[in-house]
């Protein structure tokens, strides 16, 4: 599970888990990996090594392509871009910063944010630093760029739209915060004039990306028990737009379909995932708390498959690549899966530490990276 922002959280986890008996104690350990029969492979087109991710304060440093461009972060304030196809490093830039948020691309330049609160944009074709402007609180997601803004979302509860040529601040939403929450914030995602974000409270939200203003609002998951613990409900995991449907999943809540334009509920699953969703071949892909994935018919919720050989695997959400469903794990492997049948059908590791950040697809390339930094682009191959 991931880190919760309240200490009382883990007495009241210790609590509960001694009132289980030895008898009901569930088991922890990830399901070793069977063997398969790959009909499709994952073949390395360049790799990287950019520094390590920092995985105890749960870093998620989502790379960004813009302009032929894959620009990554490391903890440590390294900020490198490199040349999308062949992988030529063009620039790299240290921040002397802890790197916490990133890396958001768009209008020219590249986005980052600290531990400290502070937003850094650099330019996308130098490295050179353009501004920075001090939020109110750490910012531990990727941000947003767009219609001339720049929006993080920061751990205090609030989304800050800041001016993408010169970082001023033009406006500020909040939202109060539940008594838990779980470590991390949803990347805002800007489109059609418009940002949406998923919050902590279960909340998905849309603000006019110019001034703040708000259009809807429209609650995913809802809470449900008596101690804090059951109740948390963070919406982790970016929004996902297709066409004027927008797709969100909460923990220990639902996985929805939302209208874009009004946020009008047109279907709603129970599920539990830190991470986002995503949508290819006429579904809906997800993976769940416990490693499971589930695929869910696009127009109606209803689960088309479900795939438990990967239970407590630590997978990350899905991506739908090519004509496959794609997810990491705590071992470094990529498993490939079929999204009519969810049967795994390829494997490949990149790296022996996690991988935990979102995985990347940017046509027909997929990238991921590793807790280590290991940087891998990979092109996907039918087996003849």
């Amino acid at each position: 599970m991931r880190f919760l922002t309240c200490t009382a959280a883990i007495a009241l986890a210790l609590a509960l888990g001694a009132c289980a008996s030895n008898d009901e104690k569930e088991d922890t350990d990830p399901v070793e990996l069977v063997d398969i029969k790959p009909t499709v492979e994952l073949d390395k087109v360049w790799s990287h090594n950019i520094g390590d991710i920092d995985a105890k304060l749960y870093a998620m440093l989502e790379p960004g392509i813009a302009d032929g461009k894959l620009v990554a972060a490391n903890s440590d304030g390294d900020v490198i871009a490199f040349d999308r196809n062949s992988g030529d490093r063009l620039w790299k830039t240290d921040l002397d910063v802890q790197i916490s948020g990133g890396v958001g691309v768009g209008l020219g330049i590249a986005v980052v944010a600290d531990y400290r609160g502070q937003v850094i944009a650099l330019n996308l074709d130098t490295g050179e630093k353009v501004w920075s402007h001090t939020v109110s609180a750490e910012v531990v997601s990727q941000p947003a760029v767009g219609s001339g803004r720049v929006v993080v979302q920061t751990v205090d509860g609030k989304l800050i739209g800041l001016d993408a040529s010169t970082g001023e601040e033009r406006w500020s939403h909040s939202t109060t915060l539940p008594v838990l929450t779980l470590r991390g914030n949803a990347a805002p995602v800007i489109s059609a004039g418009l940002v949406f974000a998923g919050l902590d409270n279960g909340k998905v939200i849309a603000l006019d990306v110019t001034d703040g203003i708000g259009r809807w609002d429209q609650r995913v998951a809802i809470p449900q028990g008596s101690a804090e613990l059951e109740r948390v409900v963070d919406i982790d995991g970016a929004p996902v737009i297709r066409g004027d449907l927008l797709f969100a999943a909460s923990y220990q809540g639902r996985v929805a379909a939302l209208s874009r334009d009004d946020g009008r509920g047109l279907w709603a699953h129970d599920a539990s995932t830190h991470y986002s969703v995503d949508v290819g071949a006429g579904n809906v892909y997800l993976s769940d708390a416990s490693g499971s994935v589930y695929a869910y018919n696009v127009g109606n919720g209803q689960i088309v498959w479900s795939n438990d050989k990967l239970l407590r695997r630590q997978v990350t959400g899905p991506v739908y690549f090519g004509d496959t469903v794609v997810v990491g794990d705590l071992d470094g492997y990529l498993h490939v899966l079929d999204p009519s049948s969810g049967q795994l059908i390829g494997r490949e590791r990149i790296d022996s530490d996690p991988v935990r950040i979102p995985l990347l697809v940017d046509g027909d390339l997929l990238f991921a990276i590793s807790d280590d930094g290991e940087l891998v682009a990979l092109r996907l191959q039918h087996r003849n």
